[in-house]
C-alpha cells in the first residue's frame, strides 16, 4: 500500500472515531432562546425585588412585618436562591450543560417548573376564594397588613413571576432533551408528566389551604 494511502486510511478511521459529545443539529425552531429568557427572569427577580427588599425596600409590600429584619434576611435568602435558578437555567443551553448526565439536568429542572407553575395556580384558585369570603387564609408574620393590595400584588405581580417562570424552564428543557437526542415522542411526554405534575400539586395545596381554613 502506498504511503498516501496509508494516510487515507488513518484519517478515514479517525473520522470514525466517536468525538466528545455535542448537541444534535436541531430541526424546526429552536427553543433556546426560552432558557436565556429563564435565566433572565429568575436574576431580574432575585436582583430586583428579592434583593431590592431584603436590602430595605418597600416597595409591594402591603403593610409591615413582625419581625422586619428576619423578613429581609428571608429575602435575600430567597433571591440567593432564585440567583441559583438564574444559572441552572443556563445549563439547558449553554456547552457546559451537555457535560452533564441528561437526568441530572432535566429533572430538577421540570420538578422546580411543575412547582413554580403550581405556586402560581394554588394562589389564583385560593386568594379569590378568600376574597369572597368563601374561605379565610392566614396572613403570618405582618404587624399591620392591607389585605387587598397584598392580594392584588401577588395575583397582578408575584405570581405572573413564578408562572412564567415555569413555563419558560419547561420550554428550555425541551430544547435541552432535544439537543441531547430526545425524540419528538419524548418530549411530548415530558410535557405531559410536567403538566399532570403542576395539577397534582395545585389540587394538593388547594386542598390543604381550603381544608385548614375550615
Amino acid at each position: 500500500m502506498k504511503p498516501n494511502s496509508h494516510a487515507a486510511a488513518r484519517k478515514s478511521r479517525a473520522s470514525a472515531q466517536p468525538t466528545a459529545r455535542s448537541a444534535p443539529r436541531l430541526r424546526g425552531r429552536s427553543l433556546a432562546w426560552a432558557a436565556y429568557a429563564a435565566s433572565a427572569w429568575a436574576l431580574a427577580y432575585a436582583v430586583g425585588v428579592r434583593g431590592y427588599q431584603g436590602l430595605g425596600g418597600t416597595l409591594g409590600l402591603a403593610g409591615t412585618f413582625d419581625d422586619p429584619e428576619a423578613m429581609r434576611r428571608a429575602s435575600l435568602l430567597a433571591g440567593s436562591g432564585i440567583l441559583l435558578v438564574s444559572v441552572a437555567a443556563l445549563s439547558l443551553v449553554r456547552p457546559w450543560g451537555l457535560r452533564l448526565p441528561r437526568w441530572l439536568i432535566i429533572v430538577p429542572a421540570l420538578t422546580g417548573s411543575a412547582y413554580a407553575a403550581a405556586h402560581a395556580l394554588t394562589a389564583y384558585v385560593t386568594k379569590p376564594l378568600h376574597s369572597l369570603g368563601v374561605i379565610e387564609l392566614e396572613f403570618r408574620g405582618w404587624a399591620e397588613l392591607d389585605e387587598s393590595t397584598l392580594i392584588l400584588w401577588d395575583l397582578l405581580f408575584y405570581e405572573p413571576w413564578f408562572l412564567g417562570l415555569g413555563v419558560l424552564v419547561t420550554l428550555g428543557t425541551l430544547h435541552h432533551f432535544r439537543r441531547t437526542g430526545g425524540s419528538p415522542a419524548g418530549a411530548r411526554r415530558l410535557v405531559a408528566v410536567t403538566v399532570t405534575a403542576t395539577l397534582a400539586l395545585t389540587a394538593y395545596s388547594c386542598g390543604l389551604l381550603i381544608a385548614s381554613s375550615a
